[in-house]
């Protein structure tokens, strides 16, 4: 695994000109036809929010003791959320979207995991910087262990792009097996303490949470942000070391297929 991870970081660094390139392509590409491209980064966190806060109103939701606003813990939670789910999907497409360059270009598939990676992490923070403000708003107060915030989401994309690649594979040979596994992540929110606190009972999902890996590592970050504490650190180191691993075997996979998924492509 570790020679795997030298070869790919050696293929990044040779090709750092074209992922550089693909990356201001998507960004550019993707936001100058229209301004409400960009205003969509901002309006969709705030429609989605909206939506819970008036069931939570109505009294269909009831989430239990979630320590800060309301509003504010979902707006949170959701978009921590959409930082795992977004790395997973733009990850697990990279091999079907871009299959096309790759058959007329020989380059590693490595540099199309940074360009998706880099672009994630851009789209990411822009909308970040909006719900910091509106967290604000709400009376969180954030404390010095907010500065780690950032380093704490590392699991989440590691665990994420873990999954995308190995999707990313079998999306090119085995579609129906993607297409379960795409609409399991989205049960999969509702599975994991996002519009409602990690305490809740509600039998069989309170015994879910406790094993469920996601729980922990949004919890932690979550929790770092707007109360400045700790959520459950030994489970979330477990669940670190765990996405690491992941990732290492996932990266391995991805690179030992690449062959078969080529003869693939171009047989498409």
């Amino acid at each position: 695994m570790i020679k795997d991870v030298a070869k790919a970081w050696t293929g990044l660094w040779n090709y750092r000109y074209l992922a550089w390139q693909l990356v201001r392509v998507s960004i550019v590409g993707g936001y100058k036809k229209s301004f409400i491209g960009l205003a969509w980064m901002f309006i969709l966190p705030i429609l989605a929010v909206l939506v819970w806060i008036v069931l939570n109103g109505a009294g269909v939701v009831d989430p239990g003791d979630t320590g800060i606003p309301y509003p504010a813990y979902v707006l949170l939670s959701t978009s921590l959320w959409g930082f795992f789910l977004e790395i997973y999907k733009s990850t697990s497409n990279a091999l079907a979207n871009e299959g096309k360059l790759l058959i007329m270009k020989d380059f590693p598939r490595e540099v199309l995991l940074a360009e998706k990676t880099l672009v994630h992490l851009i789209n990411f923070s822009i909308p970040m910087v909006l719900n910091i403000g509106v967290l604000l708003l709400f009376g969180v107060h954030f404390g010095w262990a907010a500065l780690l915030f950032p380093l704490s989401l590392l699991p989440l994309l590691l665990l994420g792009l873990g999954i995308g690649m190995i999707v990313a594979v079998l999306r090119v040979v085995a579609v129906d097996i993607c297409t379960m596994i795409d609409e399991g992540m989205k049960l999969l929110m509702f599975l994991t303490p996002i519009v409602y606190a990690p305490k809740i009972q509600a039998g069989w999902l309170s015994g879910f949470i406790q094993w469920n890996p996601l729980a922990y590592l949004i919890g932690f970050s979550r929790d770092l942000l707007a109360g400045g504490s700790f959520f459950h650190p030994k489970a979330y180191l477990a669940c670190t070391l765990g996405a690491a691993l992941f990732f290492l075997l996932a990266l391995t996979f991805f690179r030992a297929t690449g062959k078969r998924v080529l003869e693939r492509l171009v047989n498409t």
